[in-house]
């Protein structure tokens, strides 16, 4: 039986299987489902995914359509570095956070889907994002109630 947590990291290679064919843009309310082309940003692109698994919407909201990374910030706990497991969130920035990215490969440097620019979503490790975002980092338990 294929657990959330695989749905929500299958749903993220989804999109960057299909890199193309989704770009960046801030739009609310946020465009669930497997559309094509498809246009959000990178709190969207998370809440998408959690959609498309089945699993409780990561911004607290019930999936109004509304949401962003600061609500993510509020509605998940936080959770030790090395405690995170596939599908939980990395969010960098201070409240209301500035970046948020999920979960691929927990490990020593995680490997992470990113939906920061046109240029993505993109798997990529978690050094080489955090070259690109500010210090402050808070991993979230995606699937942990707060």
């Amino acid at each position: 039986m294929t657990s959330v947590r695989q749905k929500i990291v299958a749903a993220a290679r989804w999109g960057i299987e299909n890199e193309p064919l989704i770009h960046y843009g801030e739009v609310r309310p946020i465009p669930l489902g497997r559309v094509l082309p498809l246009r959000t940003d990178c709190s969207g692109f998370v809440t998408v995914c959690y959609f498309l698994a089945g699993a409780p919407d990561p911004n607290g909201r019930n999936y109004d359509g509304s949401g962003f990374t600061g609500t993510m910030l509020g509605a998940l706990p936080r959770i030790r570095r090395d405690d995170a497991k596939r599908g939980d969130l990395v969010v960098w920035g201070a409240y209301p956070g500035r970046h948020v990215a999920i979960v691929l490969e927990p490990g020593d440097d995680p490997l992470l889907c990113s939906h920061g620019s046109e240029r993505g979503p993109l798997a990529i490790r978690f050094s080489d994002e955090s070259a690109f975002q500010p210090s402050a980092v808070a991993w979230l338990g995606g699937l942990r109630p707060a």
